[in-house]
């Protein structure tokens, strides 16, 4: 994001976006992981207030993506103050063997 937040803001937008994505995505908050960076960055030519939000889930529903994308930027919208038509959203079904933590695989 191009939004410049004190640390404490960043904090509590990534516990925000981390309870909201296990929460939508039906999943133990224990395996969501959630980062800001800050970048320059510009969409339709402007540098107001914009936001890119990657998120990579295993077995990510298709249908999960249209309420994902809705709750996301509404709730990021209220916590950094960005306009949720200033929000993209990339979203990446991952095969659980593609994915690691802890020494292994989801897919072991």
């Amino acid at each position: 994001s191009n939004i410049a937040l004190s640390e404490s803001e960043k904090l509590n937008a990534l516990q925000t976006l981390s309870k909201a994505a296990a929460e939508l995505l039906e999943k133990p908050e224990k395996y969501v992981m959630t980062a800001w960076t800050s970048a320059k960055m510009t969409m339709a030519g402007s540098e107001a207030p914009a936001a890119f939000i990657d998120l990579h889930s295993i077995r990510l529903p298709e249908e999960a993506t249209s309420r994902l994308s809705k709750e996301l930027c509404e709730r990021l919208s209220l916590i950094a103050e960005v306009r949720a038509d200033r929000i993209y959203i990339n979203f990446h079904d991952v095969a659980p063997k593609s994915w690691g933590w802890n020494g292994k695989t989801f897919g072991d």
